[in-house]
């Protein structure tokens, strides 16, 4: 009993498994929609969200993922208006729900990681009766992603 208490004591906190999102992300149905992770150097997440047609690539928004002690914002630019941000509402090892109640919509986003090759999200209101969700499969093919990279500030 003493050694399971032990042990939940050294079981890595949510703020620092949400690494598990790093890598390549692709859509697994409707819109193919790319969605690339990448562990900067002062550790936070940075995110890109983009769509390929042909040769054109069409970045979607950005989004970094910093780490504040125990705790984790989600900072999102679509390009059309300033920075959003949202906070970490509930987090286990493998899901993270961000919130933010006065944006106008989405006022959630969520991740669950359901193994480490699909990755479910989805953006809602604070209802929950206004959802879109995405499952993306991980991505080997990172071609993409490093071209988005290459033309990011």
């Amino acid at each position: 009993m003493l050694s399971a208490l032990l042990l939940g004591c050294n079981a890595p906190k949510p703020t620092e498994t949400v690494y598990k999102l790093a890598g390549d992300w692709k859509t697994t149905k409707g819109p193919v929609v790319y969605e690339s992770w990448r562990i900067d150097a002062d550790s936070s997440l940075l995110g890109s969200s983009f769509s390929v047609n042909g040769t054109d690539t069409l970045l979607l928004e950005t989004i970094k993922l910093i780490r504040l002690g125990d705790n984790l914002v989600y900072k999102v630019d679509a390009g059309t208006q300033e920075t959003v941000s949202f906070g970490l509402a509930k987090a286990t090892k493998n899901s993270w729900i961000f919130e933010n109640h006065t944006h106008d919509y989405p006022n959630r986003i969520i991740y669950t990681l359901v193994n480490d090759s699909i990755l479910d999200a989805q953006i809602e209101n604070t209802a929950g009766n206004k959802v879109i969700a995405f499952q993306f499969k991980k991505n080997s093919n990172q071609l993409v992603s490093k071209k988005i990279y290459r033309s990011l500030p």
